[in-house]
């Protein structure tokens, strides 16, 4: 059957690592991510003209640096699934205060096996079939636009009001294949590079998707199940305390300026905080391809240090708080843990909770004009530390298991 069109009912993206030539990736390795709003992937080669005196056209026009495929995609948040399948690190069962949590980071900064190193497959089956629910997914008019050794290099984190929770992903690898026909008993052919391979050869072994799980279930309206996670069951904590047995708070910034909200101890009464419009969180994980004479792909894709991620707030302007620049310059700016809170339906329990630790004020911006709220961008950064660090970078936490630690998601006070 001819395709004329192809649109997001027809295409889903999946995910696995990239193994060892010794076993095939099979079914159970092979997971779906979930919830994605929007793909896009392109392929770029870069050529050195071969001229020489006497004739103007070029004789050839040679590879000499690595081929590179991108891939972009985004997903709404639901409960740290995706971001797991996606290789990062989930704190599950933690009971707080957590005395040692790995970071979100781990993984990737580790070079872990089958974690940071990972292949993507965009499947696609007939126009107007779902990919959910269509078994097997290895037929001869199904489709596959595979990419191989792929790393992630940015993860980021969007919330607003108005709008549902969303996470956005960009991904350097070595190689892409088109394969329009997977009815083969035997697979299709992995398409991740063998760094071992002067040449550039793939893989020898092979990608099986006879029985791979493409449905989300049967959803109704009354199920558990987190769909997406929406602006009202968001809360931000600029002071977060309790997570950590080594958190000390942080109070109110030492410039003065806008009164945040968190869990401060001590937090006036007659003031409001002000009201966050948006937040974003920014993890950049830049890689640098390692080559060397020999071979014609990377042998390695390592992350660029230090790492910097940024945490952005817009919020309509309240009351303001004393303090002075200058006592920023004479007394360091109070290094503090900020809390992304993600709750299920109505808040009656946390589906996911990002914990940026050690984070400090770089910018506070007021903006006032006629006929508008006057308002404050806010930009704290932080700096990601080593794989096994306790005390610094970004700690991502599912629902925890004691039922005490609940509190930790409902008092949400102004700094003082």
């Amino acid at each position: 059957m001819t395709t004329d069109r192809i649109i997001y009912q027809s295409e889903s993206l999946f995910v696995s690592g990239k193994k060892t030539n010794a076993s095939d990736i099979a079914t159970s390795d092979i997971t779906e991510i979930q919830r994605v709003q929007d793909m896009s992937y392109n392929l770029e080669v870069s050529r050195t003209d071969i001229n020489e005196f006497g004739q103007l056209a070029a004789l050839s026009r040679e590879v000499t640096e690595p081929p590179t495929v991108a891939l972009d995609f985004s997903y709404y948040l639901t409960d740290t699934t995706q971001d797991g399948r996606l290789g990062f690190n989930v704190n599950t069962g933690a009971s707080f205060p957590v005395v040692s949590a790995t970071p979100m980071t781990s993984n990737i900064l580790s070079g872990t096996a089958n974690k940071d190193e990972l292949n993507y497959y965009i499947l696609t089956v007939p126009e107007g079939e779902d990919v959910h629910g269509n078994s097997p997914l290895n037929a001869a008019d199904h489709g596959v636009i595979a990419i191989g050794n792929g790393f992630i290099s940015s993860y980021g984190v969007n919330a607003a009001v108005g709008e549902l929770a969303t996470a956005s992903v960009s991904v350097e690898a070595s190689n892409i294949l088109f394969k329009k026909d997977l009815s083969a008993a035997a697979g299709f052919d992995n398409p991740a590079i063998d760094i071992d391979s002067a040449t550039g050869a793939k893989m020898t072994n092979k990608v099986k998707f006879a029985s791979v799980t493409s449905s989300d279930g049967d959803h109704t309206i009354n199920s558990n199940e987190i769909f997406a996670i929406r602006p009202g069951d968001i809360s931000i904590d600029f002071d977060a305390n309790g997570y950590f047995t080594t958190t000390a708070s942080a109070g109110g910034l030492n410039t003065g300026g806008a009164l945040l909200p968190g869990s401060g101890v001590s937090a006036p009464t007659t003031q409001s905080s002000v009201h966050i419009q948006s937040v974003s969180l920014d993890i950049p994980l830049s890689r640098s391809p390692l080559t060397r004479l020999g071979n014609h792909f990377p042998f390695a894709r390592k992350t660029d240090f230090p790492v910097n991620m940024t945490l952005s707030a817009t919020a309509l302007m309240t009351d303001f708080t004393d303090g002075s620049l200058d006592d920023l310059i004479c007394n360091a700016e109070q290094k503090r843990d900020i809390a992304l809170v993600m709750k299920d339906r109505c808040g009656t329990g946390q589906a996911m909770t990002y914990v940026m630790r050690n984070a400090i004020l770089d910018t506070q911006a007021f903006t006032a004009s006629i006929g508008d709220n006057k308002t404050v961008d806010l930009t704290f950064s932080a700096q990601v530390g080593g794989a096994n660090d306790t005390d610094n970078g970004i700690f991502l936490f599912k629902e925890p298991t004691a039922t005490s630690s609940s509190a930790l998601y409902s008092n949400y006070t102004p700094t003082p």
